[in-house]
């Protein structure tokens, strides 16, 4: 039995270190310090922004694509893993809080501590060494008394919370690119088309101008001219479909295919479809409930809280309720022999006493993990209202060239009705109507263009907007079967 004085000095010590080392846990995670607004753009683009926003071009076969997409994109099976590993991780921080059991068996050649002590008690020299069966057990349950497990659990759900968050961010991605793709497609087709156009008029005013050289009213040079005219129409013509090809394989790899198989509708798509309406805005505050990487990034914040208590945890004792029970036996009969068993029960501790300079170290690695992730919530904040803002007036400035090129296009389309007027009653030249169709479609060809700028614009807005994820269906996950005949990849 210690000494009373002993026993005495042991808890002064104990009591004094506590007191000195008392280290408080916050319990929530710091405000952000961006003043949030009402309004994110002076754009006249008010109301809830939708969910499936997509579906505003009323285009099924678009509707149908993107949900494949959201189903079998390969980006969204990756991170659908990774949140199932958190929510691993998070089943593993419950469990430690639950009692733990150790089941342990062995059989070998040897001797034990027992015999040994046996053969010094006997005074011999030659220990007993043979056959040895062993059994044992031991059950121990933590007592979170600081709070230190359940700092952990908090810490897990705020990260299976942030995985699930950018889940979210990652269906928007694939759904803002499966559009983009598409409305990229049906652009695309459509300058195809135009370019082909204005190549045919140009090929029409050469061979007029030839036709005209040779009976004198026209110079050699002319025809040079009008021949540099249609090369270089011409030379814009297999790039526009690249584009389209592009356009159509990207929308096959993001549906989970190969890119040589496109999805039909796309590849017969031959304008860019129009909104049904206006696309909503809405304000500060919904922006954050819906961005997916806010949510993340508020996430994210609350977990390195939660992980500032992990680390005060440990500037304390762990103590567990514990119980062991061991055999060990030179034969398998005598496993049973109560002269061959040892058992404890009783409290554990566990202390890193008096050295707790890592475990204050650990602390201050926690609280400067929190400052950064409240910096990088405000920054998230800030960037998503730049977006938003940004996309919105690019939107509004893509939407105003728009109205003026189709309004010349109009007027173009005007002009050559005037010319071929003026043509039928003798006022116009065969060169004058060719060039009024030129003008009329080098105009629409303007106007296809800002066709596909309006729809680019329309996808960033959406994207920035954030919505898309509400009513996304089930990730389909991979097939995980490994191949057993010879002939399958090996990897060394």
């Amino acid at each position: 039995m210690p000494d009373p004085s002993f026993r005495r000095a042991i808890c002064a010590a104990l009591t004094s270190t506590l007191l000195a080392g008392c280290v408080a846990a916050p319990k929530a995670p710091p405000a952000s310090t961006i003043p949030i607004p009402d309004r994110l753009t002076d754009q006249p683009l008010g109301g809830a922004p939708v969910s499936a926003w997509w579906r505003l071009y009323r285009d099924p076969a678009l509707d149908a694509v993107i949900a494949e997409a959201l189903a079998n994109n390969r980006d969204l099976r990756a991170a659908s893993a990774h949140w199932q590993e958190a929510r691993a991780l998070l089943g593993k921080a419950r469990a430690q809080r639950l009692p733990a059991t150790t089941l342990s068996a062995g059989v070998g050649e040897g001797s034990t501590l027992q015999d040994q002590i046996t053969t010094a008690w006997l005074g011999g020299n030659s220990i007993r060494t043979g056959p040895r069966y062993d059994l044992g057990g031991d059950v121990s349950w933590e007592l979170d008394l600081t709070g230190r497990l359940k700092a952990q659990m908090r810490a897990a759900r705020a990260d299976v919370q942030a995985s699930a968050a950018l889940l979210d961010g990652v269906r928007i991605a694939v759904a803002a690119d499966v559009t983009g793709a598409w409305l990229r497609a049906c652009g695309s087709a459509h300058q195809v088309a135009v370019a082909r156009d204005l190549l045919a008029q140009a090929r029409q005013g050469r061979d007029l101008t030839e036709a005209l050289r040779a009976s004198g009213a026209a110079m050699p040079a002319d025809v040079i001219r009008a021949d540099a005219e249609a090369d270089a129409i011409a030379a814009t013509i297999p790039m526009l479909e690249a584009a389209h090809h592009d356009a159509l394989a990207e929308l096959a790899v993001l549906s989970g295919h190969l890119p040589t198989d496109v999805p039909q509708a796309a590849a017969a798509c031959t304008r860019v479809p129009a909104l049904a309406a206006e696309p909503p805005v809405g304000d500060g505050y919904a922006l954050l409930r819906r961005r997916p990487d806010l949510r993340a990034a508020e996430n994210r914040l609350a977990a390195s809280t939660a992980r500032i208590g992990v680390a005060v945890g440990d500037l304390y004792p762990h103590i567990a309720l514990s119980a062991q029970q061991a055999v060990s036996s030179p034969t398998v009969d005598g496993l049973g022999a109560r002269s061959n068993m040892v058992w404890r029960i009783g409290p554990l501790l566990d202390w890193s006493f008096p050295n707790v300079g890592m475990a204050r170290a650990r602390v201050r690695q926690a609280r400067a993990g929190e400052a950064a992730a409240l910096a990088a919530y405000d920054g998230a904040i800030l960037n998503a209202f730049k977006e938003v803002n940004q996309a919105a007036r690019d939107y509004g400035a893509v939407l105003e060239r728009q109205a003026a090129l189709a309004h010349a296009a109009q007027r173009s389309a005007s002009a050559e009705v005037l010319t071929r007027h003026q043509r039928a009653a003798g006022g116009a030249t065969a060169l004058e109507i060719l060039s009024a169709q030129r003008g009329a479609s080098e105009a629409a060809a303007a106007l296809a263009d800002a066709d596909l700028d309006v729809a680019a614009a329309q996808v960033r807005l959406f994207k920035a907007l954030g919505g898309g994820w509400e009513e996304a269906p089930p990730v389909s996950q991979s097939d995980l079967s490994r191949p057993l005949s010879a002939s399958a990849p090996r990897h060394d």
